[in-house]
């Protein structure tokens, strides 16, 4: 049997809500009990959808830094590969290419050339926080 890590942390967190907070006596332990409890969820989300999150970033990543005129560091991270897909792997390359678009980011801020990829840049950076939101239902 595959676990189901996401759901599991969503039961838990659910039972933290209805059968445990309701018996706590002060409202500190109550208010714990709560953030603990969305904060449950938001990383069921993560197990659930970090990876695939992570995955396009990446490869929206790629593609604006493609168009930059790299140095040859530059050049063979961003085409360098992911030796698996494991969370650690996924953030190393994730990291990596986010330094790089941070520094081209600078750069088109500054340089006028450089117009249109700040632009992108800043679509990307949107498109980027709308998928990462935190969804903190219960």
């Amino acid at each position: 049997m595959i676990p189901n890590t996401d759901l599991a942390l969503r039961n838990l967190a659910q039972h933290l809500l209805v059968s445990i907070l309701p018996d706590l006596s002060t409202e500190y332990a109550m208010s714990d009990a709560a953030l603990t409890s969305v904060l449950m969820n938001a990383v069921a989300d993560e197990i659930a959808e970090g990876i695939n999150r992570r995955l396009i970033d990446i490869e929206e990543m790629q593609v604006l830094l493609a168009t930059c005129e790299l140095g040859a560091v530059e050049r063979s991270v961003l085409s360098g590969s992911l030796p698996n897909y494991t969370l650690k792997e996924v953030n190393a390359r994730h990291d990596a290419l986010t330094s790089m678009l941070i520094v081209w980011h600078e750069k088109s801020e500054q340089e006028e050339s450089l117009a249109d990829l700040n632009l992108e840049i800043w679509r990307y950076l949107q498109r980027h926080s709308q998928r990462h939101t935190i969804n903190a239902e219960l």
